[in-house]
């Protein structure tokens, strides 16, 4: 068992040891390096430069979030868990309304269970901080006139999916006026500013970062999976909705995550890719488990993907401006593992997937890859994994009578025929997509 307690005063905080990681929410004190971990230091400062107030319970869930995002940080699977993947967490979280969020409690926890692959129990008391006051220099009421006008929320990664999603609200017409969130991550903050500018319309501009840093003693022991990524994205998205709602006054609002179905679904490609390979950062089932969630609490919003039934290259070939997006594909990233080098691998799922969707959409130009012809690929024993298994899926698929099966094995799917059939077939397609590639490269 993994406990963490939270709080924002460090001398509320018990002592570090083996059981007991305590970790230091936000900035109302000095960080004691040597006693504590912390996340969300400048999370506060970031929200009160909002200029506008926004809601208790959105920052409760926000506080929420970020304590989940510490300990999945803070806590290495490699080093803690008995088969190295799975880990058992105990989280103690203050709230200013325990009160709203104690009925959830069971949903939030499955919720993450089926994100991470992690047991998750949560704890929710009294003694939380309300959301900051905003600030009333000139500087804040400029920024809160950057989100007059604008009616729902886009998730905003500097990935080529994202930046489909914010090229066809915003630059269709306005199709909506979306507040785009993003995570302020070393290095994605400057492949974000740099779609952004192709960007031809009403939007604004809203980015956070979680920040998490570890105590002294254990420093280097951090989890870099990140399967927790997807809840600290909406809480931001949930921040962002109340700001919308705000200052326009507005009841409720979209939150568009931008995500191509294949990858959405993400079904393990091989046997062995079950757990600790698959995840399920939008898959349909966990956005329907926050829908219900959100419906409780009262956030009054409403999670959409438009491209659930789209591959990527679908959303390539099908985007409003064609144009806007053969400037910004070079500036996206797709990769998992491009902060290593800085530079996209080209032979990770992701990439091929990615690759795949460039040369369905007949686009000629593209990012850079570490590893530009694939052939190369089966000849490296120590990077060939994730090709040799899109290989063996393709040959799968080939002969499956029926994938229904294959991709109910990383979550349920909806009860409506129409939906359950159309999330199998964009399964089918994606995978398709990535055969032609690969043979184009003369890997298959």
């Amino acid at each position: 068992m993994n406990k963490f307690y939270f709080h924002h005063n460090p001398k509320e905080l018990p002592e570090f040891d083996e059981k007991c990681h305590p970790v230091q929410l936000y900035d109302l004190h000095k960080w004691n390096s040597g006693k504590h971990s912390i996340i969300a230091r400048k999370a506060r400062e970031t929200i009160r430069d909002l200029g506008c107030r926004i809601d208790n319970d959105a920052f409760d869930f926000f506080t929420i979030a970020m304590s989940v995002t510490a300990a999945d940080s803070f806590c290495d699977r490699s080093r803690v868990s008995d088969n190295a993947w799975a880990r058992d967490f105990e989280l103690y979280i203050p709230l200013s309304n325990p009160y709203l969020w104690i009925p959830v409690k069971d949903k939030l926890e499955k919720a993450l269970g089926y994100l991470t692959g992690d047991q998750w129990r949560l704890n929710f008391s009294e003694g939380g901080i309300k959301a900051p006051l905003p600030k009333r220099t000139r500087k804040s009421k400029l920024r809160r006139k950057t989100f007059q006008g604008l009616d729902s929320v886009c998730l905003f990664s500097g990935g080529l999916d994202s930046a489909v999603g914010a090229i066809d609200l915003i630059n269709n017409g306005n199709a909506s006026n979306p507040l785009l969130i993003s995570h302020a991550y070393k290095g994605d903050a400057s492949k974000q500013n740099s779609v952004e500018q192709v960007l031809n319309g009403k939007y604004g501009r809203l980015s956070f970062n979680a920040d998490p840093h570890i105590l002294n003693d254990l420093s280097g022991r951090t989890d870099i999976t990140m399967r927790g990524r997807s809840f600290n994205f909406l809480s931001m998205a949930i921040i962002g909705s109340s700001v919308v709602k705000k200052v326009n006054g507005v009841n409720s609002t979209k939150v568009f995550i931008p995500e191509n179905g294949y990858i959405s679904l993400n079904p393990p490609l091989t046997s062995r890719r079950i757990g600790s390979l698959s995840t399920r950062t939008t898959h349909p089932h966990f956005l329907s488990m926050m829908q219900e969630i959100f419906d409780i609490v009262g956030f009054d919003v409403v999670l959409e993907n438009p491209y659930q039934f789209k591959t990527k290259g679908e959303m390539l070939k099908e985007c409003k401006d064609q144009s806007a997006l053969k400037i910004a594909i070079p500036d996206t990233v797709s990769c998992s593992n491009w902060h290593r080098k800085g530079i996209q691998c080209g032979r990770c799922v992701p990439c091929a997937i990615r690759r795949a969707s460039i040369f369905e959409a007949g686009f000629s130009k593209d990012a850079g890859y570490d590893l530009q012809r694939l052939s190369t690929v089966l000849k490296l024993d120590d990077q060939k994994d994730d090709i040799l298994a899109l290989s063996s899926a393709i040959i799968k698929l080939k002969n499956t009578t029926s994938s229904h099966r294959w991709v109910r094995q990383s979550g349920s799917l909806p009860l409506d025929t129409d939906s359950r059939d159309g999330l199998v077939k964009v399964f089918e397609r994606g995978l398709r997509e990535v055969e032609k590639f690969l043979k184009s490269e003369s890997v298959i």
